[in-house]
């Protein structure tokens, strides 16, 4: 158990967050939300970035939190 949760706690795991972030605002991924295309009276590329955004602050806080609480 202490094993896998010292996993968490490398810095590896920086870079690969890093690398699908900048996969995921990069022009192809991009272009595919860039359409005139409605949900909720927003449209979906306003979605898109805001929805990247919320998750990118997601996976920082959980990583902080459990780098906090370690066992």
């Amino acid at each position: 158990m202490k094993r896998k949760m010292r996993i968490l706690y490398k810095r590896e795991w920086w870079v690969i967050f890093f690398i699908l972030g900048f996969f995921f605002i990069n022009y192809p991924i991009i272009h595919i939300f860039n359409k005139d295309f409605i949900i909720f009276g927003y449209p979906i590329f306003f979605l898109y970035l805001i929805m990247g955004w919320f998750c990118s602050i997601m996976v920082i806080f959980i990583y902080a939190w459990i780098s906090e609480h370690r066992l």
